[in-house]
């Protein structure tokens, strides 16, 4: 039996394989827009405005940060 035909079936495979990953859900709106959006229904309801969300990022160490200081 020659290569081709069985390395040929396995690309198709991985091609087929990665092409379904990721997450089927609806895309995540930025954080402003979804602040505004409820800061408008609290407003229409009558409700004191959400705090507004903070844009801080946690610092994450990770392994090799020693190699860059």
């Amino acid at each position: 039996m020659s290569a081709r035909p069985f390395l040929t079936v396995l690309i198709v495979l991985a091609v087929a394989s990665v092409s379904a990953c990721g997450r089927r859900a609806a895309l995540d709106r930025p954080a402003d827009v979804r602040y505004e959006q409820e800061r408008q229904a609290a407003k229409k309801a009558g409700l004191p405005a959400p705090e507004k969300p903070s844009n801080a990022v946690p610092e994450r160490p990770f392994i090799l940060d020693g190699l860059i200081d």
